[in-house]
């Protein structure tokens, strides 16, 4: 039986490490500072709620934070290709479920459990396809690099496992993250070298040029006046409307939008103080979630951003340097892929709540609330931990 460690293992990047034990710090902090707000009603705030919200977040946390450490000491691709299919097929059986539970804000993204203690938890099984789909494309690249295979042997995998949850994504209503692992699995497809892939990779290619300029041109006063021909639900036109001008609905679409910007401008340099946020209260009711980071600037300024900022600034780049590095193309993909995990959350969450982008609902990964982004991006980044590892041992001789 295989011992279980609760410690790192050797040559794991320390600098990485080290920058998420202090995003969760500061997550964790903004996620008790904001419970405060949501559970206020008629001036006072319940307690006993803020409490259970703090433990609940503790938990999280300490599962992921295990979780992490877990998948960085056993991690293989041996292993991963082993368990790709029963883990797959789980993970597409949590998205069909999530159809039978009620909708929030307008998606079925969520299954919720109530746990006597602890209340509800919700579980987002789209964030675990993002770094499913890390794993599976990187297990199939490093099985078949030397292999004479054409396309469709290579894709057919990973590309029915993506189509298969893209189609019940899309049922669920969760544009966001349909959009983020869209993202995510095209440019982890651009990095292969095999031959047969080419053609491939010129359509993935051109999709996300295309998708990109489109985005700019919705953006426009011309893109909207298209979108609102456009057979589509009045709530994705309106995001459109409001990231170009939320004052033209100030109370209504454009309210919290407003009320991040206020957050935001109140800030200043050094904030108002852990605690002290006056937008929490009631003015941003998703201040736990999309639009936590204008309460953390609020509170801690432009000097608290600056902290976000510079966490995923080390993690972005020490995940491509080691890519840079690497001479396995699996491993390019498992770093090139949490990078883009990271990166893509971070744009869409800072774009959203400043109004440069349409809100998406793409939480700001370590610091929203979420028991399955936490669980996820943790997993993703001890994946990576344990692929860093085995190639530093390797290259010492270790």
């Amino acid at each position: 039986m295989r011992k279980i460690k609760f410690n790192m293992p050797k040559k794991y990047d320390r600098l990485i490490h080290a920058s998420v034990i202090v995003l969760i710090v500061l997550g964790t902090l903004m996620v008790a500072s904001t419970s405060v707000g949501e559970t206020r009603s008629g001036g006072t705030t319940n307690n006993t709620i803020v409490i259970r919200t703090i433990v609940k977040q503790v938990l999280f946390v300490l599962v992921s934070y295990f979780a992490m450490v877990f998948f960085a000491n056993h991690f293989t691709m041996e292993r991963a290709m082993k368990w790709i299919r029963p883990i797959g097929f789980l993970i597409v059986v949590m998205l069909i479920a999530c159809l039978f539970f009620d909708a929030a804000g307008g998606a079925k993204s969520w299954i919720r459990l109530s746990i006597p203690g602890l209340g509800q938890i919700t579980l987002q099984p789209s964030e675990f396809m993002k770094v499913f789909m890390i794993v599976v494309m990187a297990c199939i690249i490093e099985r078949v690099r030397r292999r004479k295979l054409d396309c469709w042997s290579i894709v057919k995998i990973p590309l029915s496992f993506y189509m298969i949850a893209a189609i019940v994504i899309f049922l669920q209503n969760d544009t966001g993250s349909l959009i983020v692992i869209s993202l995510i699995c095209a440019v982890c497809l651009l990095i292969p070298s095999h031959p047969s892939l080419k053609k491939f990779q010129k359509v993935a290619g051109g999709i996300l040029i295309f998708g990109s300029l489109a985005v700019v041109f919705l953006a426009s006063d011309a893109g909207i006046a298209l979108l609102e021909k456009l057979p589509l639900e009045s709530y994705m036109i309106n995001r459109f409307k409001m990231a170009a001008n939320p004052w033209l609905d100030e109370y209504g679409d454009g309210l919290q939008l407003i009320n991040s910007l206020y957050a935001f401008a109140t800030g200043g340099w050094s904030g108002v103080g852990f605690g002290q946020s006056i937008q929490k209260m009631q003015y941003l009711p998703a201040a736990m979630t999309d639009y936590i980071l204008a309460i953390t600037v609020e509170e801690f300024g432009i000097t608290g951003f600056l902290v976000v900022l510079g966490g995923y600034g080390i993690l972005i780049y020490r995940l491509f340097k080691y890519a840079l590095m690497s001479k396995r193309e699996g491993y390019k993909i498992l770093y090139i892929g949490t990078a883009m995990y990271l990166f893509i959350h971070f744009v869409f969450n800072v774009g959203g709540v400043t109004g440069l982008i349409p809100l998406t609902g793409i939480p700001l990964l370590f610091i929203s609330s979420g028991a399955s982004s936490l669980f996820s991006i943790c997993s993703a980044i001890g994946i990576a931990q344990g692929a860093i590892a085995r190639e530093n041992r390797e290259r010492e001789g270790l």
